[in-house]
């Protein structure tokens, strides 16, 4: 209680943010569940541990994103690694895959591309739901391939290929049923770069004036390497949905539809493109 306390009034958390944080803290550095955490609450803890959860939580309130401090992050019920040449797993993206997931059948044999993959969160969630399907994940950034490897192999999805590509570069003809990507969207002068994202990779999250730049170039070219009747999804800004919209129907795309995520707002728009 006195962890969480201290944490929500220095983050300014509310005290459940900071009470589920604490347990995280705890879980990671006991290596026990939360019902297990409940059953020893009256246990003394051992000096190395009380000076682990010192450690972590001091840089917490520092403002260093919990992910990071503690390594690893939970996205669509599993844990993955995660670093600071990476964006943290966002709940916001879950819909993202629910909606993927909904276009293909567990008997589908697709081909999927998961672009500017990250931690590898979507591929490899994709590749592990869809177990017949083939998924290539692509970044054109070595750390972040680094970190998508590492989750890889704690998952053993054999059905993903990783490849370094800026985009579509090094895809040559290769063509796909469905094309997934959550790529940079904010302004450059984004307000929440100063604060709330700072810690975070800026490559990853800034694209443009507009905030539209990569969003603008995967609409374009995804159609090169679009199977027909192929779906591509879009996470974006809580802003563009409309924007996203209007790029897919001047670049032919049809079925366009927006999706909302956890806080009730337009996350993800997607379309498919047939080839008359």
């Amino acid at each position: 209680m006195q962890l969480a306390l201290k944490n929500s009034k220095k983050l300014n958390l509310s005290l459940n943010e900071s009470r589920l944080e604490a347990r995280f803290i705890l879980e990671h550095v006991l290596k026990i569940t939360q019902k297990e955490i409940i059953e020893k609450n009256s246990q003394l803890l051992e000096r190395k541990d009380q000076a682990k959860i010192q450690s972590i939580t001091e840089k917490r309130i520092s403002g260093i994103p919990l992910p990071y401090l503690l390594g690893e992050w939970s996205f669509y019920g599993r844990t993955f690694k995660v670093n600071r040449n990476v964006l943290i797993p966002r709940a916001d993206t879950e819909v993202l895959i629910e909606k993927v997931l909904s276009k293909i059948n567990k008997h589908d044999t697709f081909h999927i591309l998961d672009l500017g993959c990250g931690t590898g969160i979507i591929g490899i969630t994709l590749a592990l739901e869809r177990q017949l399907s083939k998924v290539i994940l692509i970044d054109q950034s070595e750390d972040a391939l680094k970190n998508t490897k590492e989750n890889l192999a704690l998952h053993q999805a054999s059905n993903i290929t990783i490849q370094k590509s800026d985009w579509f570069s090094a895809l040559t003809e290769t063509k796909f049923d469905v094309i997934v990507s959550n790529p940079p969207y904010l302004e450059d002068n984004d307000p929440h770069l100063l604060e709330d994202l700072k810690h975070e990779p800026i490559t990853a999250l800034i694209s443009g004036p507009n905030g539209i730049r990569a969003i603008t170039h995967i609409i374009e070219h995804a159609k090169n390497h679009m199977n027909q009747d192929a779906w591509l999804y879009i996470e974006h800004g809580y802003n563009q949905a409309e924007i996203v919209k209007d790029l897919f129907l001047k670049n032919g795309y049809q079925h366009i539809e927006h999706a909302k995520d956890i806080h009730d707002i337009h996350r993800v728009t997607f379309g498919q493109y047939s080839r008359v």
